[in-house]
């Protein structure tokens, strides 16, 4: 089946782009020996050039943790597809020591760091099972679409231009986003968190603008205090709510929809973690600065539940009709494919 899901996404990728694709699948009995095929990522990013794209297949084994060292573009086939099992393309720590680096979605088991001054980094729709870590100068970066499952640390000098929006923060930390300053862009987020009532999630923010944000509380965190430092956050047209009854902290800024239910479309009771299965949009009516609903679902991006990558088509299914064939004769397979949004 993965070979398959591999065919349309290089189409897809074919049209668009002129650079090398280079595949990795670790799975077994797969022949690596065409030029093109590496069994892990180490040896695909020693063999790639700048502006190449490294498709990663989905398997039920981790490839580990990795470095990109190379100005690449890595796709996986979506962070929780329909199709293969739920198989997907798993990493642990990854870390960028390059500049022009795109990735795309795929699962980590453990966060994604950057330990030296880098720019023009893409995470996207992707799964983030700890935290992001930019926290050493990294400029000029977009972060979007994902589900971060910790929370984002950056440096809050010399971290500039980080554009933070559309992401899932699924119970995020203590002091879980840290850093900020006046040039990031923290907009259209969704952020669940379950902490004691003295816990903060804005760690020493400096001059930091929240916008179009929904920020709940499935505990009985009280959120006198949204920050620490001495730099308050400024919130416009943010909403906030506790699922516990507690009343929080008004949110400081304009336009803001303080202890106002979301009313999300679809949820099991008043558990709103992630899940594919349910619907974040929202029937308050609460709107956001471009008079659309707060929230992951308006702006120029649009959050996907399953993290398909933009601008690849995805699979919705697949029939073999003669499943056992002689050597050299045709499989006949019948495919039905979608295509994903260009954001």
């Amino acid at each position: 089946m993965k070979k398959f899901i591999l065919v349309i996404a290089l189409l897809a990728v074919s049209f668009t782009n002129a650079q090398n694709i280079l595949i990795v699948d670790n799975n077994t009995n797969v022949d690596t020996t065409p030029s093109h095929m590496y069994s892990t990522f180490a040896t695909a990013n020693t063999a790639a050039a700048t502006g190449d794209i490294i498709y990663v297949q989905p398997s039920a084994t981790s490839y580990g943790n990795i470095n990109i060292s190379k100005e690449v573009t890595i796709y996986g086939v979506g962070h929780t597809p329909e199709l293969n099992a739920g198989r997907r393309a798993t990493f642990g720590l990854i870390n960028v020591a390059s500049n022009n680096v795109k990735i795309s979605g795929i699962r980590t088991t453990a966060h994604i760091q950057s330990v030296s001054a880098r720019s023009n980094i893409t995470i996207e729709n992707s799964i983030i099972s700890t935290s992001i870590n930019f926290n050493t100068g990294v400029t000029n970066a977009s972060i979007q679409g994902n589900i971060v499952l910790g929370g984002i640390t950056l440096h809050s000098t010399t971290s500039t231009n980080i554009t933070i929006t559309h992401n899932f923060f699924d119970t995020v930390a203590v002091n879980g986003l840290s850093g900020f300053n006046s040039s990031t862009i923290f907009n259209n987020n969704l952020i669940t968190f379950a902490g004691v009532t003295t816990q903060s999630f804005f760690s020493s923010p400096i001059d930091l603008v929240a916008q179009n944000n929904i920020f709940v509380s499935t505990s009985s965190f009280h959120a006198a205090n949204w920050q620490t430092g001495s730099s308050p956050v400024i919130f416009n047209n943010c909403l906030s709510y506790s699922y516990q009854g507690t009343t929080l902290g008004l949110l400081n800024g304009t336009g803001n929809f303080d202890n106002t239910n979301p009313q999300f479309v679809s949820i099991p009771g008043t558990n709103p973690s992630i899940n594919v299965d349910n619907d974040y949009n929202i029937g308050s009516g609460s709107l956001g600065t471009d008079g659309n609903e707060v929230g992951l679902f308006s702006g120029s991006y649009d959050f996907d539940n399953r993290g398909y990558p933009t601008i690849l088509p995805y699979l919705e299914e697949m029939t073999i009709s003669n499943n056992m064939v002689q050597a050299g004769t045709h499989l006949n397979v019948n495919l039905k494919a979608n295509a994903n949004k260009t954001n």
